[in-house]
């Protein structure tokens, strides 16, 4: 009996097996199947371009597909194997538009049951064009003692295109060029970026070409000081009291044979004739051929101090006697009255102090003589008379 029982049992787990077998395998019956995040393609966006209109932040868009079909058929299907597009053609404004998706290629036996979302919002733009001019950004220093000038682009322009809100933040095309360490000159192909305000790159638009060539002329240069060229003569009764130029030294670059010539470089001409007053002007410099600024956007401040002459009789009682050595030199009468002319400001503060009278006894033989005073003074002043200008000397 119980033999029987287990026949029976067995006998029906082999029949449902089998029929499980049947219906699973031959009969594959039809599921639903979702396959998520499949890329979404724009397509025909020649067209979009051809109304003036470009997309003005392309993403990766994706949509959940649910499809229905063969259990073996649908279980075969990835998301790279679906072709989900959208269809630019009929987007005719800027802003966000609302573009449905399409499904297309799926195998014959499997169908399409939905689309989540059925559409995507893709922001529109309109296609800006422009020329902008490329400006050279220097990275680094070249060697001490050498100087570069301006940097020189080909082509100096590139054509700007993209998205009409993008190409409106762009403030310069730079191209970018190191320069550090280099004694020679630097020709070198580099790609061009598009920066905004703050000098962060904008991103999104075509440049082109999108390579320039840039040539940096790089020379020898020296540091020289700078010699005010004064003309004419101030009015009558007045002189110049003092000549300030700024800067002091430039540096200068150029042939190395012209620089080994070069001790000094001049500014244009100031003219003060007939002035009666301070004078200051921003002149340029006077450079020779073939020679330029390190700093090529200085110009030269000069100030030319004038005032009216004056004049101050100055008593010096104090004459020091110079080749002296061992001998006993006395000095009659040693006070002197020295008449000076200058710039009213400082005759006016002059002092005694402010020179020094001499004379000289060297090789001179025992006796008496009449010898010439010299006066001596580090002011811009000029010495008129001397009265007396001869003192007696006894030597001994």
């Amino acid at each position: 009996m119980l033999t029987k029982d287990f026949t029976i049992k067995l006998l029906s787990l082999v029949l449902a097996f089998l029929l499980w077998l049947y219906v699973m395998g031959e009969e594959n019956p039809e599921i639903p199947y979702d396959i998520n995040n499949v890329p979404v393609k724009l397509i025909n966006s020649d067209i979009l371009e051809k109304k003036g209109l470009i997309v003005l932040d392309e993403k990766n868009y994706t949509v959940n597909v649910k499809i229905k079909g063969r259990r073996s058929d649908v279980l075969n299907i990835a998301a790279q194997n679906i072709s989900a597009f959208a269809d630019l053609s009929r987007v005719n404004s800027k802003g966000t538009n609302v573009i449905p998706v399409t499904v297309e290629g799926l195998p014959r036996n499997v169908s399409l049951v939905s689309i989540n979302p059925p559409e995507i919002k893709v922001e529109i733009d309109k296609i800006e064009k422009t020329q902008m001019p490329v400006a050279v950004k220097i990275i680094g220093n070249v060697m001490e003692g050498y100087a570069m000038q301006s940097a020189v682009p080909t082509p100096g322009e590139v054509l700007v295109i993209g998205p009409e809100s993008k190409v409106n933040l762009i403030k310069n095309v730079i191209a970018g060029v190191n320069v550090s360490y280099k004694k020679g000159d630097i020709k070198i192909s580099v790609p061009v970026v598009a920066v905004d305000r703050e000098g962060k790159e904008v991103k999104g638009v075509i440049i082109t070409p999108n390579l320039v060539e840039v040539y940096v002329p790089v020379n020898k240069s020296i540091r020289v000081p700078v010699v005010p060229k004064i003309f004419g003569k101030p009015m009558e009764g007045y002189m110049i009291s003092l000549i300030n130029v700024l800067p002091e030294y430039v540096y200068i670059t150029g042939d190395e044979t012209v620089l080994n010539t070069i001790k000094s470089i001049s500014t244009k001409q100031i003219d003060i004739s007939g002035k009666n007053e301070p004078v200051t002007e921003s002149v340029p410099f006077d450079l020779p051929d073939g020679v330029k600024l390190v700093k090529s956007d200085i110009n030269a401040k000069v100030y030319v101090d004038i005032q009216k002459i004056a004049t101050k009789e100055i008593a010096i009682s104090n004459i020091d006697i110079r080749g002296a050595d061992n001998k006993n030199v006395v000095v009659q009468n040693p006070e002197i009255i020295v008449t000076v002319s200058g710039p009213e400001s400082i005759v006016d503060g002059v002092t005694s102090a402010d020179f020094n009278a001499y004379i000289d006894v060297t090789n001179l033989s025992p006796g008496t003589h009449s010898l010439a005073v010299n006066v001596t003074t580090n002011l811009n002043l000029q010495i008129i008379k001397i009265k007396p200008d001869k003192v007696t000397v006894n030597i001994q």
